[in-house]
């Protein structure tokens, strides 16, 4: 496994008047970044790694050679970045960072490490647009207030409105569309064309649901409640995915196939999760990972095996932060990058994957 280093940053700024219904200006910049070899497919990731002062935007191969993107220095009260979003063809992030100055949207050209910022006040979530006109963006009303908007943006600062209340989780449907929860109605969720606004569809999944990601063609995986279920937004049918729970289980929170096995990203106490494979009866059984010190993260399936990484977990213990291969039935890992002690992983997005927005 090799590592190739960041080489310096270099920003050229040039400010775009817009008029919005909110002052905001939009601004480009350009960073130095290591050449990418390609664009990025199956199998590859992108993820968000900290050292001291330092957040970068990396690359990972199938086979774990790594390539910075985009780097960011972090001050001590802001400056650090949030990865918000990954263009199913692999070529645009989504970032989004906060100063002394207000709330910014970041679209990063993964190939090329070009960059541009656009403020959004009160930004609250965001997804890349799938026509790459802009972004689907949630923002508070106004200040103090309790009540969201979703808002579709274009880079160069111009906003519609698409929905006067939403809340949860959104995550972008299928030809120009968004799922997301009705701010106006409790337990209800909303498909949404984003070029007009128009409510194409609504359903009830069944208690208070967020969709997590998009499991296949068809069906969302929701979490509701506690348990997994698997959702069709244009037909509303619901299939339970997850139901019984093991000891310490206090919730599912993702869920991958592998090998023809269910395994389930399940909620511990005080903060702390781990990976659990289903049983022929349904049970959750705490999955043994050799090493593992704080949290294991599922993080993809590839043929029979997962993907996973080692985090934090609330007793503060250090892991080892590594993102590896392993074999869930021989219990073997494959380390495909294995950080330095100062260093950490943020989230990690696989390519080609349309996952929800972080609230």
């Amino acid at each position: 496994m090799t590592r190739r280093t960041s080489r310096s940053l270099l920003l050229t700024v040039c400010l775009l008047p817009v008029l919005l219904l909110a002052p905001v200006r939009a601004t480009a910049a350009t960073a130095a970044a290591d050449p990418v070899p390609g664009p990025a497919g199956p199998g590859w990731y992108l993820a968000d790694i900290s050292r001291a002062h330092t957040q970068k935007l990396v690359l990972v191969s199938p086979t774990g050679e790594t390539t910075t993107v985009y780097q960011r220095k972090i001050a001590p009260l802001w400056g650090g970045f949030q990865l918000l979003d990954w263009s199913t063809d692999g070529r645009t992030a989504l970032l989004s960072t906060a100063d002394r100055h207000g709330t910014q949207l970041v679209r990063v050209d993964v190939t090329t490490g070009a960059v541009l910022e656009l403020p959004v006040p009160r930004l609250d979530a965001a997804l890349l647009d799938s026509d790459g006109s802009g972004v689907i963006a949630r923002t508070w009303k106004r200040e103090r207030s309790n009540t969201r908007v979703l808002d579709k943006i274009s880079w160069t600062g111009t906003r519609s409105r698409l929905l006067d209340s939403a809340s949860g989780a959104m995550v972008l449907g299928h030809h120009g569309t968004v799922v997301t929860g009705d701010g106006a109605h409790d337990r209800v969720q909303l498909l949404l064309s984003t070029t007009t606004g128009a409510v194409l569809d609504r359903f009830r999944p069944g208690g208070y649901c967020g969709p997590v990601r998009w499991w296949d063609d068809t069906r969302l995986l929701e979490a509701c409640g506690s348990d997994l279920y698997l959702v069709d937004p244009t037909t509303g049918s619901t299939e339970r995915l997850t139901r019984r729970h093991g000891p310490g289980d206090f919730g599912h929170l993702d869920a991958r196939e592998a090998g023809g096995r269910l395994y389930v990203q399940v909620a511990g106490a005080c903060g702390y999760t781990f990976v659990a494979r289903e049983t022929r009866r349904g049970e959750m059984r705490h999955l043994r990972v050799p090493g593992a010190v704080g949290n294991v993260v599922m993080v993809d399936s590839v043929g029979k095996d997962l993907v996973i990484e080692h985090a934090m977990s609330c007793d503060g213990e250090r892991p080892r932060s590594v993102l590896a291969r392993f074999d869930p039935v021989h219990h073997e890992e494959t380390p495909l990058v294995e950080l330095g002690g100062r260093e950490s992983f943020g989230r990690i997005l696989v390519f080609g994957e349309v996952r929800a927005s972080q609230f």
